[in-house]
């Protein structure tokens, strides 16, 4: 833990000295960047955001080029490791939700679950299109395509899932 808190302290002075150079350029934007970077909740879920879009992204890798699944089964089995990650991380780290008894907990998680269902639809189709249909790089698609997922759940799991009581 020592090492993540080291590495947290030295990410945030970058990122503080970058903001402090937009402000001598542009006050207003550096007001801005400064209350975005503050915002520990938003830059949390970016970080977790990231983590399990490698969870997903490596599962993938692993289920169609090592198992030699084709694109829909492989992207629905990272899907299911990475909704697993993704739930216990934000729930720990960004979120920080505690649920009172087995039913909250439950009803928290289904939650989660259901929204992450409509954003595996977004996913699947968008690989579909891009890959099936298009015949694009499915390693390229599949980063791109959780890019635009990380934003989807963002905003699934701050307005439904883990809503402050």
């Amino acid at each position: 833990m020592k090492i993540l808190g080291f590495l947290w302290k030295g990410i945030d002075a970058l990122a503080r000295a970058v903001i402090g150079l937009i402000a001598k350029v542009a006050p207003g934007l550096g007001e801005k960047c400064l209350a975005l970077w503050n915002n520990t909740e938003l830059i949390s879920y970016l970080f977790a955001g990231v983590a399990t879009t490698v969870v997903n992204y490596l599962v993938y890798w692993f289920a169609t080029r090592i198992l030699h699944m084709t694109v829909m089964p492989g992207t629905w089995t990272a899907w299911v490791c990475a909704v697993l990650f993704g739930y216990w991380v934000n729930k720990t780290f960004v979120f920080k939700t505690h649920c009172p008894d087995m039913g909250a907990l439950l009803r928290e998680a289904v939650s989660f679950f259901s929204m992450r269902l409509v954003s595996l639809g977004a996913e699947t189709l968008l690989m579909f299109l891009t890959v099936e249909v298009l015949h694009f790089n499915d390693l390229v698609m599949k980063l791109v395509i959780n890019l635009v997922v990380i934003v989807l759940n963002y905003v699934f799991s701050k307005l439904f899932v883990f809503k402050k009581k």
